[in-house]
């Protein structure tokens, strides 16, 4: 059975997949020897990665690139000062490896204390894709829907006639991801359809409190990511795939989000 014919199985059937996924050189490994290197290097393992998995994991192409733009913003951590050890640990001791999940409340539940979950999501306005991410239990609301609308020029009417996760929208032929990791880090090497990826706010708070965003790798793994860092992550991650689509960062308000 080829890789493809398994992964467009349900996820009852993702049994063979996840063990020829502990048959390959553990991701943790080439990121620490990226970190002891300085370079990014290994490239047979991540096309052997992405030969096994499929949808189910991020391309090879999407991992070197996200490993160097986050590694940027970790080490500019140390700058802040009084930052632990903790939160500016390197990116090979930040894979959580936890059961396969196929939405982002099953990631959630998987994760480990202080991490939330990247939820992403697609939404059809005014004949325009979109793809909308943010962390933790948030919602896409109708105030977010309107402050698309207005950053795009576009008639508030038109949020009232946009589509969430549209059918005409196919994660996996659209992202090259299953939906159950959907998130901006597509590969650097697809062209979509996207007009533009909006960055949902959330409170400053959860980065004082030092809390992590959970990106995912693969359907088994999660990549944390302090919060102070992840939206610089994205910005950096979108400039160099998808110049042609529109970067919004929505503002938010201060008291939203729990402890």
């Amino acid at each position: 059975m080829s890789p493809s014919s398994v992964i467009a199985q349900s996820h009852i059937d993702f049994l063979p997949v996840e063990q020829r996924l502990s048959c390959l050189p553990p991701l943790q490994h080439t990121f620490a020897s990226w970190h002891t290197s300085g370079a990014t290097e290994g490239v047979t393992h991540l096309e052997l990665r992405e030969a096994v998995l499929g949808a189910a994991t991020l391309s090879g192409a999407s991992l070197r690139l996200l490993y160097e733009i986050a590694s940027l913003h970790i080490q500019a951590l140390h700058a802040l000062g009084q930052v632990s050890a903790w939160h500016t640990r390197p990116l090979h001791q930040r894979i959580a490896s936890h059961a396969a999940s196929h939405s982002a409340a099953q990631t959630q539940a998987v994760l480990p204390p202080g991490a939330l979950v990247q939820k992403t999501v697609t939404v059809a306005m005014a004949g325009r894709l979109l793809l909308c991410t943010c962390v933790g239990d948030q919602e896409l609301e109708r105030k977010h829907l309107r402050a698309v609308a207005h950053e795009l020029a576009l008639p508030r009417r038109a949020t009232r006639r946009c589509t969430i996760n549209p059918s005409t929208c196919d994660p996996v032929e659209e992202c090259g991801m299953l939906p159950g990791m959907a998130s901006p880090f597509f590969s650097p090497l697809r062209k979509t359809r996207l007009a533009g990826v909006v960055l949902l706010p959330w409170p400053r708070r959860w980065e004082e409190k030092g809390r992590e965003g959970a990106v995912s790798l693969s359907l088994w793994e999660s990549l944390l990511l302090p919060l102070r860092c992840l939206r610089d992550s994205v910005r950096g991650y979108a400039r160099h795939t998808y110049p042609y689509a529109r970067l919004i960062e929505l503002q938010g308000e201060e008291n939203n989000g729990d402890e």
